[in-house]
């Protein structure tokens, strides 16, 4: 008798630990924020959003990212962008960094805008 109220205390108990490190973790969940990016240049160019290749943009052609905010923690976010200039053998690349650090919900813009 002794033995199964020590096994039941022992199960309520980790049951208990269970569900209360749980709750704290959903409180510390993600968020998400929008990233508007246009491509006004001569060249296309791929676009490296917080060191993840998202893809290519056309000349002309803009799209809108969704960047992962870890722990609801406002960061500015680093977009690499290259290109392949004929005139050299390496792709050319730059960074641009956000105006402001973004926060849950929040977007910003960036225009690429270069000639030769």
């Amino acid at each position: 008798m002794r033995t199964i109220i020590t096994l039941l205390s022992l199960i309520i108990i980790s049951a208990a630990a269970l569900f209360s490190s749980g709750g704290s973790r959903a409180g510390n969940a993600g968020c998400e924020a929008y990233l508007y990016i246009s491509n006004n240049s001569l060249f296309e160019v791929d676009l490296t959003v917080d060191d993840i290749g998202v893809g290519h943009l056309l000349v002309g052609k803009n799209k809108t990212y969704t960047v992962e905010l870890l722990n609801d923690t406002p960061k500015k976010i680093k977009v690499k962008v290259s290109w392949l200039d004929p005139d050299y053998i390496e792709p050319k690349t730059f960074f641009m960094v956000t105006k402001q650090k973004l926060e849950c919900g929040q977007s910003d813009s960036m225009y690429i805008a270069f000639t030769k």
